[in-house]
């Protein structure tokens, strides 16, 4: 027995070690993306649905949505079900917030993010609380630096999010970074940290494509969307920002290039856009999304 647990933590410690190793090196940014994204988008999207994230709710934040006359769905972050449903009853009167995710969080001491890297037992705790039907974001990112890292936890945290995905009824949109790592990265598998959105029943992939100033180059935001469309379809959901809320250094992205991944969006076949976060909603954001909601 004692050489088995011996035999485990050291393949821990081996995974550990190549994943962020891999995750650090990465191979060449973006380049599996050259194989894909070739075909044209067989239809436009009529409508296109749009959602905003909103990693601290308070009541000053939320306010922002006030100036929101098209329909929106909005994720609000929280440490338990019970924190999030009194942020979540807060905007049951704003006729335009259609759906409203559950975002939970851990403690930092935890690693924040409910990811196979973080606390087992946190994770679980957090899993535990939420409604069988509940949609919710789940946030899939290495903890953050210097605090609640559990690779021990990491095999048993990898089964477990595997299966609560799967029994879970309500959709499960997840968030995922390394964008630059493309679509079904070996690295990010072995890491446990890849979306293979078409094997579970309710998640969609939600794709970190946040940039700043003015974005992206636009034939790559286009040839990762178009990717993204020809392997999930209507589970493939790119995320824009962040929106400037004229608070810290950013990096923030302009209206200008969310107006423009808002129509190359539409013409890769994308039937919904999230963007980070409330608090940035202002005027010209605001006209870039109508723009795009009323080609």
């Amino acid at each position: 027995m004692r050489a088995r647990r011996t035999l485990q933590r050291r393949l821990v410690k081996l995974v550990s070690a190549v994943a962020v190793a891999g995750l650090v090196l990465g191979g060449w940014p973006y380049s599996s993306y050259v194989w894909c994204g070739w075909s044209p988008a067989a239809t436009r999207p009529t409508a296109m649905r749009i959602g905003l994230y909103e990693e601290f709710p308070t009541p000053e934040r939320l306010a922002k949505l006030a100036q929101v006359d098209f329909p929106v769905a909005v994720a609000l972050a929280a440490e338990s079900w019970a924190a999030f449903e009194t942020i979540r009853d807060s905007l049951r009167d704003n006729p335009y917030v259609e759906t409203i995710y559950y975002w939970p969080t851990l403690t930092p001491a935890e690693g924040y993010y409910p990811g196979p890297w973080s606390a087992g037992a946190a994770l679980r705790r957090v899993a535990a609380e939420i409604p069988a039907d509940a949609p919710v974001l789940w946030d899939l990112e290495l903890p953050r630096w210097n605090a609640g890292w559990a690779p021990g936890d990491w095999l048993g945290n990898r089964a477990f999010i595997d299966a609560w995905w799967r029994a879970h009824g309500g959709t499960v949109a997840v968030w995922r970074s390394f964008t630059f790592l493309g679509l079904d990265s070996p690295i990010l598998r072995l890491a446990g940290l890849n979306v293979e959105a078409s094997a579970y029943p309710n998640v969609r992939l939600h794709l970190d494509m946040y940039a700043s100033g003015a974005g992206w180059p636009a034939g790559l935001v286009a040839r990762v969307l178009r990717c993204g469309v020809e392997r999930y379809g209507g589970r493939f959901v790119p995320n824009f920002g962040s929106l400037d809320d004229g608070l810290g250094s950013g990096p923030f992205v302009s209206a200008e290039a969310v107006a423009r991944d808002l129509r190359l969006a539409r013409e890769a076949g994308v039937s919904e856009v999230w963007l980070f976060g409330v608090n940035g909603l202002n005027a010209e954001y605001l006209a870039a999304v109508r723009a795009a909601l009323g080609d």
